[in-house]
């Protein structure tokens, strides 16, 4: 459930940003990355920071001043956009009407105690629907990259890190929140937007497997030890680092999948809805081949765990699909040994 956290203020002066206020408190370290990231200047964006959600909404005051724009900030365990973007934009109109913290930490005891403000009601917002309402389309994102596609299937089935670089902050965003419909929707891997700040660095290492979304002028590109798959949506680019190239070797699975994902959005489409009900068909279609593909490796390992060349000979895996059937049970946590080198 999307609980609200803390909510801060933070104000922009004469180019230089500042939290004001925050309740509960927060540490230093937090507010330097809240800080940092309102400085993005968008008027919505949302981050994560090991498990707490952030969500940013940033107005400009109506009357002049020295005072250029007021960026309010909930953190939260839970992920929903939507929700905590009305509820921001209930919550900075009163800071900004009154010019007063009191205004926005009665509006934070209100929705501890209430779930209610004004006309937002927490109960209104499904937080299990929160990916499929607000992310972007995943027909949009393959429609763009075409065949390469395929290369971000495979690094989300097998768990590996997949670094999103573009232009704008909105733009990688919304093609981080699209990539976990490729696979396992685990929106726990996320992170929407991150800086090469020290503690920032930090939480993606501790992580382990992410997705995490990089403006292009952080020189990330140049920072190989950060991802295995680097998707630069603004070149329409998928990059494999070379220490992963083995990790991505494909098979004719892989071919017949990024088949399957051009042709299925190939189809000319009038109108929203129609357009809407291609995508929908898209990931139902897309969510079965991958589930075929978890139960064969599931019914593989139930026979044998250390998936030996024997049991792959009689299942009739073919041998350039073997290391990938290999690897997928790993990210299952069905192998259990250590994976040796399959026949290429």
């Amino acid at each position: 459930m999307t609980e609200l956290g803390t909510i801060a203020i933070i104000e922009r002066a004469q180019g230089h940003s500042s939290c004001i206020w925050s309740y509960p408190s927060i540490d230093d370290a937090t507010e330097s990355i809240l800080v940092a990231r309102s400085a993005f200047a968008e008027p919505f964006l949302f981050a994560k920071h090991g498990k707490s959600w952030q969500y940013f909404l940033t107005k400009a005051p109506a009357t002049g001043g020295l005072v250029s724009s007021v960026t309010l900030v909930a953190l939260s365990t839970g992920f929903n956009p939507d929700k905590m973007r009305a509820l921001l934009e209930i919550v900075a109109d009163q800071y900004l009407d009154s010019g007063s913290p009191v205004s926005v930490l009665k509006s934070v005891l209100c929705v501890r105690t209430t779930k209610t403000l004004q006309e937002w009601k927490s109960e209104m917002y499904d937080d299990a629907q929160a990916l499929a309402v607000s992310g972007a389309s995943l027909g949009d994102l393959v429609s763009a990259l075409g065949l390469q596609s395929v290369l971000i299937w495979t690094a989300m089935l097998k768990k590996k890190r997949v670094a999103v670089v573009g232009d704008s902050a909105a733009s990688v965003i919304a093609a981080v929140q699209a990539l976990p419909q490729f696979a396992r929707q685990d929106l726990s891997i996320l992170r929407p937007l991150v800086t090469m700040s020290a503690n920032e660095l930090d939480d993606l290492e501790a992580s382990g497997v992410y997705v995490a979304g990089f403006l292009e002028s952080s020189g990330v590109r140049g920072r190989s030890d950060l991802f295995d798959l680097l998707v630069d949506i603004s070149a329409r680019e998928v990059v494999v680092a070379d220490h992963a190239r083995e990790s991505f070797r494909m098979s004719e699975l892989h071919k017949e999948l990024a088949s399957f994902m051009t042709t299925s959005l190939k189809k000319e489409t009038e109108g929203n809805q129609e357009k809407l009900s291609q995508d929908r068909d898209f990931l139902k279609g897309l969510a079965a081949r991958t589930l075929k593909v978890i139960e064969a490796v599931r019914g593989l390992c139930e026979k044998d765990p250390s998936l030996s060349a024997a049991t792959l000979d009689a299942a009739k895996v073919p041998k350039s699909a073997r290391r990938f059937m290999v690897n997928v049970a790993v990210a299952e946590g069905l192998f259990l040994v250590s994976p040796l080198p399959c026949d290429s």
